[in-house]
């Protein structure tokens, strides 16, 4: 057929695909992988910020013709068995195939004959590169391989329709280890494609199908609706068998559900559409276990979508400069408020500006936003963070913290940011990446500033807001309450009287955590008139078994090195009187009062020990 295998040539370094693992492993699995490349990449490519994806499978019932199938693969086959796949375990006559395509999209834009920077030769004939940019999701060129490790025979197709451009493209690739076949080496990758160049080894060039019948054949056999649809169909033949339908959907459901709520976004896995009207359906049938609360969830992302620009407190550009959000970032009447808000259980909504320092000189003036709320009836809280409609799983901060919160990034030049942070699994924001270093001044601070924003709102607006919870132990402290209205028979003896719980001593200060340190302030009610007094305090990570204290080494940190740990008085009058290793001696001079310590590995959890001298 059509099948391009270009030989290693001798002074060429020998390279395996060894990133195959980033798509299917511990954390995530090939079901999960294939959905958040596929959408990730349909939304890159909406036109109006709207598209369709879906999933179909096909098999000899569909009218898969077992003859065609077999076709597409009279050269490759020498090449898998080489490569080690089990070539025998293929089923011809019994075809299956994975058909993934989009609508509401541009398709693969840019030249098909000769390589350039847009999609169409990043899709096909780049690996390990892209010139994603902005809003795109994908960003490190490697996510099209999931395609090909999908395949049983290392193999996918491709079909696109640009919007200027009825032609429908076709072409194919396998990623194969590296083989020998006959006399000579062959690299991973290898084309099913017409080529233009022949000959001449530095100007072959394989591009589309030119064969109409042979495209026509094509898309008839799998059922592509490519036919006046701009967009991308992707076909895998042989797909992995340890697809699961019902996971599949439920994976979208948990990584996509803000595009869908908002509309953005509308998925369909064989006969089961998911779009803002049925999602809460589907995720309570598909994604139970990866949520709490679903409907309670739902309504917050509803609510702070519908929020207008104009309904949130915006700051000044001046609130990322020590890359922490903080008290002093706010005017005190709009702190107060906001608190207020925090505590009956309203919706909170910041818009957060921020300065980009690009290598160039450019300085990019960009924003985001950050939504919380603590519905009064939340089991657990949950902490999103949203990239141009991709959430981003591994960022998840909150832990303990008993609220709903969203970091929204939606804005070109911040997404754009953020994109080149991310890994190459799109789950999580990484400070030292490479395009970070490339093309942004300082990129590390700034991330930090940005993705700690949410979490740090929660603790400024929790430090003044203290819960009771009456059921905390009632599996430690508990008895039976006598059967209704039933008299045993039996005398009891009266039992003795027990003497009142004497008040509470006043408390003049609480600990709280922050994201990667403590805050100790003044309680509510403390009693001016006791102040000023002198406070000691103890910090140590905690450790599984013994005293964390005792167990403290230097090597750990140290209070007084003030490149690594920041101590801020942030409210109030104090003086620092003593800073050695791991303790600190504080006189609190005026109420109301608040000190603060960042810096301390987040990994680890803290344990803080204050005494006030007497």
């Amino acid at each position: 057929m059509k099948w391009y295998f270009s030989p290693q040539l001798p002074g060429q370094v020998e390279t395996e695909v060894t990133q195959r693992g980033q798509f299917s492993n511990d954390e995530v699995d090939i079901s999960e992988t294939i959905v958040r490349e596929a959408v990730q990449n349909s939304l890159d490519a909406a036109v109006n910020d709207r598209c369709r994806a879906t999933f179909r499978w096909l098999d000899k019932s569909d009218g898969l013709d077992s003859g065609f199938m077999k076709s597409l693969f009279d050269e490759h086959l020498v090449h898998a068995e080489k490569a080690g796949l089990d070539v025998s375990a293929i089923d011809f006559n019994e075809p299956r195939a994975l058909i993934i395509e989009d609508f509401g999209t541009r398709g693969l834009t840019g030249s098909v004959n000769k390589i350039d920077k847009d999609n169409f030769s990043d899709f096909w004939r780049r690996h390990g590169k892209s010139h994603k940019t902005g809003k795109s999701r994908g960003r490190w060129g490697l996510g099209k391989l999931v395609y090909s490790t999908s395949s049983e025979l290392g193999v996918f197709f491709g079909a696109t329709v640009r919007e200027a451009d009825p032609t429908i493209h076709v072409m194919g690739q396998t990623v194969l280890n590296l083989r020998t076949v006959g006399d000579r080496k062959y690299p991973p990758h290898a084309f099913f494609a017409d080529i233009e160049g022949r000959g001449n080894i530095y100007e072959e060039l394989p591009v589309p199908l030119k064969d109409e019948t042979m495209v026509d054949q094509f898309v008839d056999q799998f059922s592509l609706e490519r036919i006046g649809n701009p967009g991308l169909s992707v076909v895998i033949p042989f797909p992995n068998r340890k697809f699961q339908l019902d996971r599949m959907i439920g994976v979208a459901i948990v990584n996509y559900f803000y595009p869908l709520i908002t509309g953005q976004l509308v998925l369909q896995f064989d006969d089961i559409e998911i779009n803002s009207g049925n999602i809460r359906v589907l995720a309570h049938e598909y994604a139970a276990d990866s949520f709490h609360d679903i409907d309670m969830l739902f309504d917050f992302i509803e609510e702070a979508n519908s929020t207008a620009e104009e309904g949130l407190l915006t700051l000044k550009e001046s609130w990322a400069d020590d890359t922490k959000l903080d008290v002093d970032d706010f005017e005190v009447e709009d702190l107060e408020r906001i608190r207020e808000k925090f505590t009956s259980g309203e919706l909170v909504g910041l818009n957060l500006p921020i300065v980009l320092k690009k290598k160039n000189g450019d300085k990019k003036h960009s924003w985001f936003s950050i939504f919380i709320k603590r519905p009064e009836s939340l089991a657990r809280g949950l902490d999103l963070y949203v990239r141009g409609g991709l959430t981003l799983p591994g960022e998840a901060k909150f832990k303990e913290r008993k609220a709903l919160g969203v970091m929204i990034a939606e804005e070109y030049d911040i997404c754009s940011f953020l994109g080149d942070a991310e890994n190459a699994a799109h789950t999580k924001w990484v400070a030292n990446a490479e395009k970070l270093g490339k093309y942004y001044q300082r990129p590390g601070p700034k991330l930090k500033v940005i993705k700690n924003a949410l979490v740090e709102l929660y603790d400024l607006l929790a430090e003044v807001t203290e819960e009771v919870d009456d059921y905390a132990l009632q599996s430690f402290f508990w008895a039976e309450e006598p059967e209704a209205g039933g008299k045993t028979g039996k005398k009891r003896k009266t039992p003795p009287l027990v003497p009142p719980i004497p008040e509470p001593r006043p408390r003049d200060f609480t600990i709280s955590s922050t994201t990667d340190g403590f805050a100790i302030h003044s309680h509510k009610e403390a009693d001016p008139a006791r102040f000023p007094q002198v406070i000691d305090v103890r910090v140590a990570y905690d450790v599984a078994t013994g005293n964390p204290f005792k167990k403290y080494n230097p090597l750990d940190f140290k209070l007084g090195n003030k490149e690594s740990i920041s101590l801020h008085m942030a409210k109030g009058t104090g003086k620092l009187i003593a800073c050695k290793e791991n303790q600190l001696k504080i006189e609190v001079q005026k109420l109301p009062f608040i000190f603060r310590v960042s810096g301390f590995d987040e990994n680890r959890d803290l344990t803080v020990k204050l005494q006030k001298e007497v």
